[in-house]
């Protein structure tokens, strides 16, 4: 059963309810990615970002009366993706020597992400293109960081 959009919202369709729960999702996750951790810690940091992506999506779909469930679940998904590849940048930045304005930069990206994907939902591709493409680098050249190792055995 379909309930009409109230008169109080725009009433968005599956489209922008899945782009609105990933930019939601892409925000919380790079938030909680500035930390910086690794190993079990990251994957903790993770689990949570997922959970607060999760409330964030249902609760931000529910206002614009889109599908709840939908946007709960891609929420929490775009959450742990981006906090692993945040994570990961973050704490490769700090072993070169970076400090905490890296972090500050990040956590305001962050901000401007999620706001400009309340206000337009179909932006939240833009970062996670990025974001996809910024995991596959980074696993490209880690691959070719120890293909050497892989020769000695």
């Amino acid at each position: 059963m379909v309930r009409p959009p109230s008169f109080y919202s725009a009433g968005i369709g599956t489209f922008e309810t899945i782009c609105f729960a990933v930019g939601i999702g892409i925000a919380t996750g790079m938030i909680a990615g500035t930390t910086g951790l690794e190993g079990s810690a990251r994957g903790r940091m993770a689990v949570l970002a997922g959970i607060i992506g999760a409330v964030l999506g249902y609760i931000g779909t529910s206002v614009l009366d889109g599908t709840v469930v939908i946007g709960a679940v891609i929420g929490a998904a775009a959450a742990v993706f981006s906090t692993a590849v945040v994570s990961d940048v973050i704490a490769g930045a700090q072993r070169r020597g970076a400090t905490w304005a890296l972090s500050l930069i990040l956590v305001f990206a962050a901000l401007v992400i999620a706001i400009i994907c309340v206000i337009l939902p179909p932006f939240a591709i833009l970062p996670a293109g990025f974001l996809a493409y910024l995991a596959w680098r980074r696993r490209q050249q880690a691959d070719r960081k120890h293909a050497g190792l892989r020769v000695l055995r």
